[in-house]
């Protein structure tokens, strides 16, 4: 992907000898084939198209069968995906890996402007092989343990269709996960779903085990196998007529969760092997046993590759029996030194942007350190460690009021319980129908719907009563406001359906619960900082994942046409704030740094003491509170008044009069400045902006642009105001800064996406026909530059031009900054690591503003001799002393020696960031 040139191979050359090629070897058809050839060369006229022209003439024909869908002869509800074309035998033809392949793919992408429907299909392709490799790399050890493969067949010969296939160590592990990738693509729910696809692979094996036994193979069993029968080695030994289960063994060795795996089992796994039996696809008896009889092993394991290639050609996806394929590490895209088992070693970079996506700027106050920082934690063991840790903070509550509760409920009224139960039912009745409407067959999915219902139950009686406690405390809070709040009540509910569904790694990414609950992302965020300053037990990931979800709120969710904020800001006379006069502390243009930090200090935590209720103050559009005696409504400016009767339930009052400094509102806009000022930051830093005026000019335009023209942010993003901004105040200040370069460091942060700069809306939709499908197919996306020059520029230009550095404009305000932690580290001070107290600041700042009370070790680059740096080095390698119980008892004789753990993640950081700072000094 580049700039506009030509090529040196002639089109014809390419199309004669290449791509009618690969047509003939697909079978394509004219249609496909001519829309593939007519989008190559329209890219190739506009980009540059570097490698291989085979490689993106199969990105080419990927996206032009992919775009057609066909329903079966003879049957009107099959749909045929794909175009009957394998995307397995489309790489090996154009001689490209699958992973290069869906790298090309994502840049394909972005130079035909593809449509969001065509995207998913690539991240989800993504996602399936990630989630693939993970399961296939903890699948061959399983395999191992319970199977004896130091027996089988030293040579594997690929068998003619008319030869017998015999049931061999080899052929068992083929056939074992050629049966699970079959039983996972009947099911599309489980395919992203790392833990269910992991327990299904478990059903599997125990099915696959169970059958050996029952066919008396025992030559295949490993004998050092815990889970076979305890009389497996005497001469009484009769092979059993049932199955014998071993889940409870393969999770307690294997990181997996016994209830799920058993669920799945029997929802999923026996209902999908009782159907291929009873349509004679596999050869078995009624009870699901006999498939690994010698009689039936060789109808069944040619049946089952057979099922399965008929399902890649009809759907489109990549065959998963490539991790089986001798030459998998050059087919997947390995190096063709890298063992099968290292195979996952290749998509490292890709598994951590799925499974461990990065700490959002914003959520870095929130974390606790991090202690396992070993090389032993994966995606599976981290996404089971999450539900047990779910589980060991709902140990011992109930899905129902504790009587502690209904105590405090009842002394407000005698029908807030019942109330409040029917309210979370009805929303519950609205979840389950949700969740089981993703699979044709909803009971399938009933059974995990109800599980996930009664953990978010027992979490938001739990939540809702330690909140309510801590609130009680103070006896200036009045906690009826808080407890009579509808919004309140669903938000604390649908925030709890989420953590449940993300600890489970559940494919239902948000919003998917507040769309099932008919919940706007606007009401969200004010519960989300709530739940993690109660729930101090929040796994780490999960605190990560809230704060995503509450800056997605904040950046984006919000500030869509149909929601409530736009109603607010209306009824407040279109009146924003600044953010000086809804901050926490009040910050001047020209306050020092020390000041800074000392005043932040001191009011940092202010804002915990303020009462929950303030966030719920108001009743959003449409959204009654709980009936009570006599009901109590606060309005946008903390006036109480007292409501005798409503209208259809609902009582909204009337705002008039300037905003406060409180209030859902000016909560909302301190959040929102604050995650813009955090961002902006970051930015102005990766850009080397360190003039603090010229930050403050950018700050000021950017709320100039919210302030004065709020529209500009409808059905759009921050991060998109927010590089135009930087944009042109650099112009208007004679900065050479190019918008790629922009571009370029905004890729680097946590939050960042394609789609951001590549579709900007033109204008904005029309709230009336937010639910037209027609008006939502017809708007116009353009990429970010073409909005900026189009649109940005000609609304901002006259503002912008006042910060020029022409300008005699002696009179001009600038904004301060926002007084943030994250500006204080950064560019200002940074630390290296949680555990250790090391910092990294900059060389021209004048003070530290972290105090200690010892002497500091400091290392100056360039300036600093080598044994400063070792001395720091020397803290950072030292072993962190523990304790002795004193139950451990004294020793005699000498005392080991505790081996030192070497730090690679602290060494790494700091060796970076040194770069970074030399490299900096070196462009100056």
């Amino acid at each position: 992907m580049g700039v506009p040139v030509g090529t040196n191979v002639p089109d014809d050359d390419i199309y004669n000898t290449k791509f009618l090629d690969l047509c003939k070897g697909l079978n394509l058809d004219k249609n496909a084939a001519s829309r593939a050839w007519e989008t190559y060369l329209a890219v190739k006229e506009n980009y540059s198209l570097d490698g291989d022209p085979c490689h993106w003439l199969a990105c080419a024909i990927y996206v032009a069968c992919r775009n057609v869908t066909e329903h079966t002869v003879g049957d009107s509800e099959t749909l045929i995906e794909g175009n009957l074309v394998s995307l397995t035998r489309l790489l090996r033809l154009c001689n490209i890996s699958l992973i290069h392949f869906i790298g090309k793919s994502k840049k394909w992408a972005d130079m035909i402007n593809m449509p969001p429907e065509l995207r998913r299909k690539i991240d989800k392709l993504e996602k399936n092989f990630a989630v693939s490799m993970v399961i296939f790399k903890k699948f061959q050890p399983i395999f191992g343990a319970m199977f004896n493969i130091s027996k089988d067949e030293q040579t594997k010969t690929r068998c003619s269709k008319k030869q017998k296939v015999t049931c061999s160590a080899s052929k068992l592990f083929e056939f074992c996960w050629t049966l699970f990738i079959v039983a996972k693509s009947e099911f599309p729910d489980l395919s992203e779903n790392l833990v269910n696809s992991y327990h299904l692979l478990l059903a599997c094996c125990d099915y696959v085990y169970t059958n050996i036994l029952i066919a008396d193979l025992r030559d295949l069993l490993n004998k050092s196998f815990g889970g076979l029968p305890h009389d497996f080695e005497s001469t009484s030994y009769v092979s059993p007529s049932k199955p014998i289960c071993v889940i409870d063994y393969l999770c307690q060795q294997y990181d997996g969760i016994t209830t799920d795996a058993k669920v799945i089992k029997e929802y999923f796994w026996k209902t999908n092997l009782k159907k291929l039996i009873e349509k004679k696809v596999l050869k078995g008896d009624p009870d699901l046993n006999l498939l690994l009889d010698v009689v039936n092993f060789d109808f069944n394991y040619k049946a089952i590759n057979k099922r399965y290639e008929q399902y890649v050609l009809s759907v489109g996806e990549f065959d998963e029996r490539i991790f089986l394929s001798e030459n998998a590490n050059t087919e997947i895209g390995a190096s063709n030194e890298c063992t099968t088992e290292d195979l996952a070693k290749e998509m490292k970079n890709q598994k951590n942007n799925l499974f461990n996506p990065q700490t959002p700027l914003t959520g870095r106050n929130h974390l606790k350190p991090k202690i396992d920082l070993s090389d032993e934690s994966t995606p599976v063991k981290n996404a089971s460690e999450m539900v047990f840790k779910i589980q060991s903070i709902l140990a011992d509550c109930s899905p129902y009021p504790s009587d502690k509760l209904i105590a405090l409920l009842k002394s407000c009224s005698t029908t807030l319980k019942s109330e409040i139960e029917d309210l979370i039912n009805m929303l519950g009745s609205k979840f389950c129908s949700q969740y089981c409407q993703v699979d044709h067959n909803s009971a399938l999915h009933n059974d995990f719907a109800e599980k996930r219902l009664i953990m978010a139950k027992i979490w938001f009686y739990k939540l809702f009563e330690n909140i309510i406690a801590k609130e009680a405390k103070n006896p200036k809070y009045d906690i009826k406001n808080l407890i009579c709040h509808t919004v309140f009540h669903e938000t604390l509910f649908a925030c709890c359906l989420e953590m449940v569904i993300f600890a489970c790694n559940s494919q239902r990414a948000f919003p998917w619960v507040l769309n099932a609950l008919q919940i706007h992302p606007y009401h969200f965020y004010k519960v989300i900082e709530v739940i993690v300053r109660v729930e101090d037990k929040l796994p780490r990931d999960m605190i990560k994942h809230l704060n995503r979800v509450e800056e997605q709120v904040l950046d984006s969710l919000s500030w869509q046409s149909e929601s409530p904020l736009w109603d607010l800001i209306n009824r407040n006379n279109k009146l924003i704030p600044h953010y000086d006069d809804i901050a926490l502390v009040s910050v001047g243009g020209g306050a020092q740094v020390s000041h800074l930090n000392h005043k932040i200090e001191n009011n940092r935590f202010a804002h915990k003491d303020s009462p929950v209720s303030d966030r719920f103050i108001s009743p959003a559009p449409g959204q009654p509170n709980i009936k009570m005696g006599k009901q109590v409504t606060v309005n946008e400016n903390r006036q109480y008044f007292s409501v005798s009767s409503r209208s259809n339930g609902v009582s909204l009052p009337t705002v008039t009069g300037p905003l406060k400094k409180i209030g859902t509102l000016g909560l909302f806009f301190r959040k929102f400045y604050n995650l813009a000022s955090v961002r902006m930051q970051d930015l102005c830093y990766q850009l080397s902006i360190n003039d603090e005026d010229l930050m403050r000019k950018i700050w000021t335009c950017f709320e100039h642009v919210i302030i004065e023209h709020t529209d500009m942010m409808r059905d759009r993003h921050l991060d998109q105001i927010l590089m135009c901004t930087i944009y042109i105040i650099c112009r208007v200040v004679n900065l050479n800064l190019s918008f790629q370069a922009i571009m370029k460091c905004y890729r680097t942060q946590p939050q960042s996406a394609s789609h951001i700069y590549r579709s900007v809306l033109i204008t904005p939709r029309n709230p009336s026909q937010e639910n037209d499908g027609a008006q939502r197919n017809t708007e116009q996306r353009i990429d970010l530059i073409k909005f900026y020059n189009t649109i940005f520029v000609q609304i901002v230009r006259d503002n912008a031009l006042k910060y020029s550095t022409n300008s005699n404009n002696d009179n001009l305000t600038l904004s301060p900054l926002p007084a943030t932690k994250t500006q204080l580290q950064s560019p200002t001070t940074r630390r290296v690591n949680d555990r250790l107290p090391i910092f990294i600041r900059k060389l021209e700042a004048q003070a530290s503003p972290i105090k200690s009370p010892i002497r500091p070790l400091s290392y100056c680059i360039n300036q600093s001799p080598k044994k400063d740096l070792e001395n720091i080095n020397m803290i950072t390698m030292r072993a962190i002393t523990k304790k002795r119980n004193i139950s451990d008892g004294h020793h005699d004789g000498p005392i080991t020696k505790q081996k030192t753990p070497s730090p690679p993640v602290i060494t790494k950081r700091l060796q970076g960031l040194l770069e970074e700072r030399m490299e900096h000094n070196t462009d100056k």
